[in-house]
């Protein structure tokens, strides 16, 4: 056998392999006829219960939903860090991650990702006994000024982008919002940039610790997205579809009333009228 003949041969059958490696996790959905989640906490996206240890929230009934069309059984595995989440997908850990997360450069990278359909603003937040005033984004960078952020978080474009002179304390990648909103109760820090829902959802459990710095315009808005592994485009058309379904006949809307969230979130526009 001639060499160019033998390499012919040799990356005919590697292709071959790769192709059968990458469908291995949708095969494996239909084989189980189940798909298993891996979830982080994030209210109201996607929270336990504290009275009756269920999982809920709008991701976790999106899910349970398309599990209901497409015949498959939704299993909510494990907790995922937010450090960790991705590294827990890309090499099959868990099916998908299907808490929603924000798309960010650093995991478009590593996974793939439903196509979105809603949208979270970002807002800086602060204590409530804050006494400076803040007219534009601009009065942010601050070299006066603390953020508190966790490394690899999506604040992390919006310093690099707008506020180069902001001082800032970094908490390590298995950190919390708990903890990031700790540094600004104890003064370590004077703002974290954070969304909307998160912040509601604190301010009902503790009333008058926390208040939105500047509500004008948003720092900036991502995506809140599922991730799903590389390599398998049929896994991902799936779940595309049938959450564009979802989203068509008025289901997510009823989703996200459920949990007030209908005026939080932005949303895709509808499909134009002919």
């Amino acid at each position: 056998m001639s060499r160019i003949l033998f390499f012919t041969s040799l990356l005919m059958v590697l292709s071959v392999s790769a192709r059968a490696e990458d469908g291995k996790i949708y095969q494996r959905v239909m084989d189980s006829n189940t798909i298993r989640c891996g979830y982080s906490l994030w209210q109201p996206l996607l929270f336990v219960d504290p009275n009756s240890g269920e999982i809920k929230g709008i991701f976790h009934d999106l899910m349970e939903e398309a599990g209901r069309r497409l015949n498959l059984k939704i299993e909510w595995a494990e907790e995922l860090g937010w450090g960790t989440v991705v590294e827990s997908v890309r090499t099959g850990r868990v099916d998908m991650a299907c808490a929603g997360y924000w798309l960010h450069p650093g995991r478009i990278k590593m996974v793939s990702y439903n196509a979105p359909q809603i949208y979270t603003p970002l807002y800086a937040w602060g204590r409530a006994d804050e006494k400076r005033t803040f007219e534009k984004i601009e009065d942010f960078n601050d070299p006066s000024l603390t953020i508190v952020q966790i490394d690899g978080g999506s604040s992390q474009q919006v310093v690099a982008r707008y506020l180069p002179d902001v001082k800032e304390m970094s908490l390590p990648e298995s950190a919390t919002n708990g903890d990031a909103i700790a540094s600004l109760l104890t003064g370590k820090a004077d703002f974290m940039i954070d969304d909307v829902t998160s912040f509601q959802a604190y301010d009902r459990a503790s009333p008058g610790e926390l208040k939105i710095l500047y509500d004008h315009e948003p720092f900036a808005t991502f995506p809140a997205v599922m991730l799903l592994p590389p390599g398998e485009p049929r896994l991902k058309e799936i779940i595309d579809g049938v959450l564009m379904l979802i989203e068509l006949d008025g289901t997510l809307d009823a989703i996200l009333r459920r949990y007030n969230a209908d005026q939080v979130f932005l949303r895709n526009a509808p499909p134009a009228k002919q």
